[in-house]
């Protein structure tokens, strides 16, 4: 099993986001910031102002961090993130 890299166990609302495969492919290649984040989906604002969702388990992400940091992630692995949160905000 694939472990979630550190980076991604912060916060990632209002992170740069974009998609780089996806089972839908009108999906590829859009991109937003991160504005609502459920156990299955993210939303997306796109620069236009529309927000979409996406399913986090049928695409391959680009999320940026900063200027210099980015992180290639299979949506897989952040499928039920919000629970692996809140069980590692419990072991501290």
């Amino acid at each position: 099993m694939t472990s979630i890299p550190k980076r991604l166990l912060g916060n990632i609302l209002g992170k740069k986001i974009r998609i780089l495969y996806s089972n839908d492919p009108s999906l590829v290649g859009r991109e937003g910031i991160i504005t609502y984040e459920t156990r299955n989906m993210l939303e997306i604002e796109e620069s236009s102002g529309k927000r979409i969702l996406i399913p986090k388990h049928v695409c391959i992400f680009e999320i940026y961090f900063d200027e210099k940091t980015k992180i290639l992630v299979r949506g897989e692995l952040l499928v039920n993130r919000l629970r692996k949160l809140i069980k590692l905000g419990r072991r501290r």
